[in-house]
């Protein structure tokens, strides 16, 4: 068991280092528009750009996953990821620097599906929920880099160094998994063997109940995440919230926090009790809801008594979003694994495409100020309170009960 945590370990710095790439434009977005001369478009374009081939990829992934073996496609992932910050931090022109985030995010895209698939290969299933939410804490730590100590780090040695560096450090962890890495503890390379064709896999893996009820959990509450944090969520705390970039750097920060405390408690509940997954994730989605009710309906700037818990709460329904991955794996069979886990990855983020590209476009049209930031996060409420009825739904039908494990077939 000991040499199964260092195989997810290896993995999961992988993924660490994938968040810290997606998440390293939510601090850097003011410093960005500066850099490229751009407006609020300009800004979400980054984001929908990444997030588009981040959602594109998820099911070709999913099933290269299965097929496959997760060690390859990792590698293939962190090389992009390498590539993609090296271009962006030597870019001076706007379409440079988009073509850095396109880089990196399609390699962000190899990364989480194909953590899952290695934790599956070397735990038990009884485990998986839980080391699941671990993948999902250490991408928060991800994050947690990303926020102040990257501020710090792109106040003391700018822009250049700063992201060539993050290049760097992807580069010298590609060389290290390459070297150590196994695909499971039986043999180096572990597809799983069918002699199901993809269509049907898919087919099979989408009218899964289970798997809708995946995908809706990740949309809703993944979405609601990534929506703020990935590149817009500084812009607001500046400019509705009246913020200093060091205070929405903080606040940033509390979101993070949220996501890495409540994913690893939401995993243990899901091992231990997974009749109450379903019940925990509407009720996740309920108060993420109203928590952006509070965020676009009420004036700012808000207190930080009220901003802050509110905040964290965002990030909370966000690390329930771990979920998704034990609901998808616990109702297909271990041949449709990976697909499942792609389909759900995909909802959380094409959430994000819209949301992102709808709220700088708003922000453009309603003129830039401190109500445009406002009123046009409205985008992300419309979105969440669509998935929240659309879960209460699922629950409602099929979600109070857990469903079987269905194990690998060969």
């Amino acid at each position: 068991m000991r040499k199964a945590w260092f195989m997810w370990g290896l993995g999961a710095l992988c993924y660490l280092t994938a968040l810290f790439h997606r998440m390293s434009l939510s601090v850097a977005g003011l410093t960005a528009q500066e850099r490229f001369s751009i407006d609020a478009t300009g800004l979400a374009a980054f984001s929908v750009v990444q997030m588009v081939l981040y959602a594109a990829l998820q099911v070709p992934v999913g099933a290269g996953a299965d097929r496959f073996g997760p060690r390859r496609l990792l590698l293939a992932g962190m090389a992009l990821m390498a590539a993609g910050s090296t271009v962006f931090a030597l870019a001076t022109a706007y379409p440079l620097a988009m073509t850095g985030r396109a880089l990196i995010g399609a390699g962000d895209a190899f990364l989480f599906v194909n953590v899952v698939r290695l934790a599956h290969n070397w735990f038990p299933g009884r485990r998986f929920a839980l080391v699941s939410a671990l993948t999902g804490m250490i991408g928060g730590l991800g994050q947690l880099i990303a926020t102040a100590p990257l501020t710090a780090l792109l106040r003391s040695f700018g822009w250049t160094t700063s992201f060539l560096a993050a290049g760097i450090v992807t580069a010298v962890l590609l060389v290290v998994v390459a070297l150590l890495l196994r695909e499971s503890p039986h043999r180096e390379v572990a597809p799983v063997v069918t002699s199901e064709p993809l269509r049907e896999s898919l087919r099979h893996a989408w009218k899964n109940r289970g798997t809708r009820h995946a995908m809706w959990t990740h949309f809703t509450l993944m979405g609601t995440f990534v929506s703020f944090t990935a590149v817009l969520g500084q812009p607001y705390l500046v400019s509705a919230q009246g913020r200093t970039p060091g205070g929405a750097s903080a606040l940033l920060t509390v979101v993070v926090i949220g996501f890495v405390l409540v994913s690893t408690a939401a995993g243990q509940i899901g091992s231990r009790r997974p009749d109450l997954r379903g019940t925990l994730v509407a009720t996740a989605a309920a108060v993420s809801t109203l928590c952006w009710v509070v965020l676009v309906a009420v004036p700012g700037p808000l207190p930080q008594v009220v901003l802050a818990p509110v905040l964290f709460l965002i990030g909370a329904a966000g690390g329930v979003s771990m979920l998704a991955f034990d609901l998808a794996r616990t109702s297909n069979h271990g041949h449709r694994g990976g697909i499942a886990s792609g389909i759900a990855n995909m909802g959380g983020f094409s959430f994000a495409v819209v949301a992102e590209l709808g709220v700088g476009v708003l922000i453009d049209v309603l003129g830039g100020d401190a109500l445009a930031h406002r009123l046009a996060f409205g985008v992300v409420l419309v979105l969440a309170v669509a998935g929240t009825f659309r879960l209460f739904r699922l629950h409602g039908h099929a979600g109070v009960r857990p469903q079987k494990v269905l194990e690998p077939v060969a």
